[in-house]
């Protein structure tokens, strides 16, 4: 098997859910200095370095890790997916494109694609 693209894979966040977003991303923002950026029908997110945390309100799509990818690479992604017999859904953000699946052990993960090629919200 080859590697999808030589920058593949590339940690974008990891989500969680919580009763209360704003008060986990307080203390993140507090303890490790990040930068919180709040938009409407959007998780939370603590920006830290070139990372993010998500906080979603409990009930939301389940914690899980997401590596950012290309059109191209989310497309392989899913043949790979496919190939293997792995179940896989699409979800639309809005402002990116994500294909959520488990790991052998039942960690959820999702492959995203942003609109443009990377988060606005990071800037």
């Amino acid at each position: 098997m080859t590697i999808i693209a030589c920058g593949m894979p590339r940690l974008d966040h990891a989500a969680y859910e919580t009763p209360d977003p704003d008060r986990t991303a307080d203390f993140y923002q507090h303890i490790l200095g990040a930068r919180i950026v709040k938009a409407e029908g959007h998780p939370v997110m603590a920006y830290v370095g070139n990372t993010a945390f998500a906080f979603h309100e409990t009930g939301g799509p389940g914690d899980h890790v997401a590596v950012r990818t290309s059109e191209d690479e989310r497309a392989e992604l899913k043949r790979r997916l496919d190939e293997a017999g792995i179940e896989w859904e699409e979800r639309d953000h809005g402002i990116a494109k994500g294909v959520f699946f488990r790991d052998p052990d039942g960690r959820q993960l999702e492959a995203i694609t942003y609109a443009g090629g990377g988060d606005p919200r990071r800037r």
